[in-house]
């Protein structure tokens, strides 16, 4: 068990953050002052809270105006404790509106994914595993500065064609890792991965076998999840929480209708959802006319008091505003 000695003085919230060796999101643990109560032992890797956001684990602490050093306990194995640092959320923080924004189905068509290097480094970038150019183009875009995601085919509902070697409902378990498995390890070969993410998967979401077999090895390898919303029966973010890997779902399809002007209402449902929530997650497609406009697009943000954030961030983000409302 890992332990932290750090002094709490009400009515200050303090966050201690931890990190593994591996320097991977770790846990939180949330203190909260008060005027009366006695210092708690937090216990290991208890979550007070069902809806917790992955790899954080909460506490109400009651503690009087001012006690002795509190021992705060982790009990999660190989975690070091790394800062201890008050929650202020008015210090240097940017609190401008922010959006995270992914292009996935990289790899297949050479020209136009490598078209998607071009937008900006906080533009997240996500690689099919049999794309033919997606070991080169993600290796490029990792040298750029792009955070690099591997999209992963999982079965549909209908009869779309999700593409080879996709995660299926009907393969067993150690079908399913050793696919992704491999998936995982030929394109962490060129370059680092940040996570990963569903192409298609209606069916395959739907099933939580397939998703705590997906989640473990994401867990196993420090990966966050983003939940493509390709079905409202989604248990992607059940398995996260079971299996402690940061997770965020996509909030608006920029590009699943067609023409300039579909686009153009999504990207201002996107804007309108950031402004309103703090962050909103968008994806979009290597399309010719998607990749145009968001050229044109990403450019004009900072006018409109926004800002590009990329996927971890956007988690980062999520896990600060959970802190915030149990400190509340």
């Amino acid at each position: 068990m890992t332990l932290l000695a750090v002094s709490f003085y009400a009515p200050r919230v303090d966050v201690t953050s931890w990190m593994t060796p591996q320097d991977l999101p770790g846990d939180y643990v949330v203190a909260v002052g008060s005027v009366s109560g006695a210092p708690v032992q937090i216990a290991a890797g208890k979550r007070a809270l069902k809806d917790a956001p992955p790899r954080m684990v909460f506490s109400q602490i009651m503690l009087p105006a001012e006690i002795p050093p509190l021992v705060v306990a982790s009990g999660k194995t190989g975690l070091v404790p790394l800062t201890t640092a008050a929650i202020d959320p008015g210090l240097t923080r940017d609190n401008r509106p922010a959006i995270a924004l992914m292009i996935d189905d990289l790899g297949v068509v050479p020209d136009r994914s490598a078209h998607a290097l071009r937008l900006p480094t906080e533009v997240t970038l996500s690689f099919l595993p049999y794309g033919p150019v997606s070991r080169p183009l993600a290796q490029a875009a990792a040298a750029k500065g792009h955070e690099i995601f591997l999209h992963v085919p999982m079965e549909p509902r209908g009869q779309a064609n999700p593409g080879p070697d996709a995660l299926m409902t009907q393969d067993s378990d150690r079908q399913l890792r050793a696919k992704l498995d491999k998936q995982i390890a030929d394109l962490a070969e060129a370059a680092p991965l940040a996570g990963i993410n569903n192409h298609m998967g209606s069916r395959a979401t739907a099933d939580r076998r397939v998703m705590d077999e997906v989640m473990r090895g994401a867990a196993e390898r420090g990966l966050v999840f983003v939940d493509s919303i390709t079905t409202r029966n989604s248990k992607a973010r059940a398995a996260a929480a079971t299996y402690d890997v940061p997770f965020i779902a996509r909030d608006v399809f920029l590009d699943h209708g067609e023409g300039e002007d579909f686009l153009l209402a999504q990207l201002d449902e996107l804007e309108r959802q950031a402004r309103t929530r703090g962050i909103a997650v968008a994806i979009a497609h290597p399309h010719s006319t998607s990749l145009e406009i968001l050229d044109v697009w990403v450019k004009g943000l900072e006018a409109k008091g926004l800002r590009l954030v990329t996927i971890r961030e956007a988690i980062e983000m999520e896990s600060r505003r959970s802190q915030l409302a149990m400190a509340q």
